[in-house]
């Protein structure tokens, strides 16, 4: 189940989370996949099995990108009144700039600009359809929680929604007595 759990463990709080799963894009795939195996069927029991392969990889590749599985792992690290331990690394309370929550899909999608293209069926329009399946499906669930510190952000969880990532960061927030 995806979220995250708070525990008081001694002086501090453990935090552990489960991102949330990857949605399948049935939809996006379906009613063009079905059609083109629907026409490889008609031109051969082989060419029908390729298109169906071929439809699978597709889904496979939308699921198993860079920007669906970047940052979606469990995680679990501990923070207290002197900083943050994260993955066998200590970062001190001193040195931490700030703690922020990010999203890497919607913010990669903020500085596309598409120009249509008049020609039905291009291949830009299928790229538009796969950009707009990862920014409407995955940008809801891929918030992350990083804490900057001497210049490198170093993320605490990640694949988390909205309101769960916000709550995150308010919690390491008023444990560490950052204002």
């Amino acid at each position: 189940m995806a979220g995250y759990n708070a525990q008081q463990v001694g002086d501090g709080v453990e935090i552990s989370t489960a991102p949330e799963p990857v949605p399948q894009p049935w939809l996006l795939i379906a009613i063009p996949g079905a059609l083109l195996v629907l026409i490889a069927l008609s031109m051969g029991f082989i060419y029908g099995v390729l298109a169906a392969a071929f439809c699978y990889g597709a889904m496979y590749l939308l699921t198993h990108s860079k920007q669906a599985t970047q940052y979606r792992a469990p995680a679990k690290f501990r923070v207290t009144k002197s900083g943050i331990d994260v993955n066998g690394n200590a970062i001190p309370k001193d040195a931490i700039r700030r703690v922020i929550v990010r999203n890497h899909v919607l913010s990669a999608a903020g500085d596309v600009i598409v120009v249509a293209n008049p020609n039905v069926n291009s291949g830009q329009q299928n790229t538009v359809a796969g950009m707009n399946w990862a920014v409407s499906k995955l940008g809801p669930i891929s918030y992350r929680v990083d804490a900057e510190a001497r210049g490198v952000p170093t993320t605490l969880a990640g694949g988390l929604t909205e309101p769960t990532a916000f709550t995150i960061m308010a919690d390491v927030n008023k444990t560490l007595q950052l204002a």
